[in-house]
């Protein structure tokens, strides 16, 4: 008997939210687009998606990110968790007709939040997705410690 999710089953399901990602964004994108761009900052407990659409003139129409990517992304972020490399905390997905997308994962970086968010979100981020010490990057070690004392963060 295999386990929950064996690395196939893993797998597959990856493969599937990619594709329920992208069928999303391309039936909210208007005709004509040229490239479609999804931002997502995400930590437990708060996220934020932010879309670009790039149509053949160039023009960017104001388009409203789709909740099913979003919910889509919040899953994918869960079956990606590494106890190595803990949670991404933003990922970059891009499509350009008709239908070739990439998608690009930060573990790393700040995702840079605008307005910031409180720095207890991060810490129970790290909580819900722990890393070994070495892998949590200097940032968000501060970001942590700056939550755990309440105090501004000084450089």
């Amino acid at each position: 008997m295999s386990e929950p999710w064996d690395e196939q089953a893993r797998q597959k399901r990856y493969e599937e939210l990619l594709q329920q990602i992208g069928a999303a964004l391309i039936g909210t994108a208007p005709q004509g687009w040229r490239r479609i761009d999804l931002i997502a900052k995400i930590v437990e407990g708060v996220q934020d998606f932010g879309l670009t659409v790039i149509m053949s003139d160039m023009s960017t129409p104001e388009v409203e990110p789709p909740a099913t990517a979003g919910q889509a992304l919040l899953e994918l972020r869960k079956l990606m968790y590494d106890q190595q490399r803990g949670a991404w905390l933003s990922a970059r997905y891009v499509i350009n007709p008709p239908g070739e997308f990439r998608i690009f994962y930060n573990y790393d970086h700040d995702p840079l939040w605008e307005p910031p968010i409180q720095p207890a979100f991060f810490e129970r981020d790290l909580t819900t997705y722990p890393r070994p010490a070495e892998a949590v990057p200097g940032w968000l070690r501060r970001t942590i410690e700056q939550a755990r004392t309440g105090q501004p963060e000084t450089n």
